[in-house]
């Protein structure tokens, strides 16, 4: 955290000097940093940073305090030095109200940007308005999850499966990720899973309100555990036991070919090949030209 915090002083430092990617991108409402060639980017979140913020703050009912302050950077080992983790590609940091995006190749694609982008400034949103020491980690990435539709920080390209990660053999215990989530890839990947299908499977058995209800409560200052009894009709943990139930009875099938979903697709394809190959053989086979002079 002091690299971050430190990177992001010699950068505001910077930005009394030079003006990185033009006037345009200094306004009310937005500041973007970075350099000249990542204009492009640049200009894409600002167009798209209203409708980004319209949605996180009617999502979430509350509104985004001050504007925030993002940091475009092309070079990947200084982005790695940064955050510790080689499969993160962008991260917030709410004390600061500054944003640290790494724009690889599949990055810079335009859905994946503005998916990124959202679900950083859900961070921010929640920790504007929840103290730090209140919202674990596992329901900051979870609702930032839910609200932007996607992994948000993990790198692009690494998919949502995790070839051998089993959510009911190996269920990593959320009191486990309520400060850090593991470095390793595997289980990185696996506590974003879960994060997201708790909270997802609270807003399908309870509702949003109840979601919410659950966030003003934090926001009030309740801690999590007592915030959960007084949003839900049940605690925190006989929740989490009823969601690992629910995922091995009715949502295990589904989980499996979420995470296998290509490898299916292929397999099926390549059945139809096969049966299509068999049907033209068979048909060869079996043509008779007498058949074809009578008509």
């Amino acid at each position: 955290m002091k690299k971050i915090l430190s990177f992001l002083a010699c950068m505001a430092c910077m930005l009394s000097f030079s003006d990185f990617l033009g006037a345009e991108a200094r306004n009310e409402e937005l500041l973007i940093v970075g350099e000249e060639r990542l204009d492009i980017q640049a200009k894409r979140l600002r167009e798209s940073y209203p409708e980004i913020r319209a949605n996180i703050e009617n999502s979430l009912g509350w509104k985004l305090l001050s504007p925030p302050k993002v940091f475009l950077i092309a070079d990947r080992e200084i982005f790695e030095k940064m955050n510790g983790s080689p499969f993160i590609s962008a991260f917030a940091v709410p004390s600061q109200h500054s944003i640290v995006i790494h724009l690889s190749s599949a990055i810079s694609e335009a859905y994946v940007l503005h998916e990124t982008f959202e679900h950083e400034l859900c961070h921010l949103l929640l920790h504007d308005h929840i103290k730090d020491a209140l919202l674990p980690k596992w329901l900051d990435e979870g609702i930032c999850q839910w609200v932007s539709g996607s992994l948000g920080e993990i790198l692009a390209g690494m998919g949502t499966a995790a070839g051998g990660i089993n959510l009911l053999r190996h269920p990593i215990p959320l009191q486990q990720l309520s400060v850090s989530f593991p470095r390793d890839r595997g289980s990185l990947i696996q506590a974003y899973q879960e994060s997201r299908l708790f909270v997802e499977y609270l807003v399908a058995q309870y509702g949003k309100g109840s979601l919410l209800n659950l966030l003003k409560h934090m926001k009030e200052g309740s801690p999590i555990d007592q915030a959960f009894s007084q949003a839900f009709p049940k605690s925190l943990p006989s929740l989490q036991e009823e969601w690992l139930e629910g995922l091995g009875s009715r949502g295990m099938w589904l989980l499996w070919v979420s995470e296998y979903l290509y490898e299916i697709l292929f397999v099926f394809g390549a059945l139809l090949t096969v049966l299509a190959f068999i049907r033209v053989m068979i048909r060869k086979r079996n043509y008779d030209p007498g058949e074809e002079d009578e008509e």
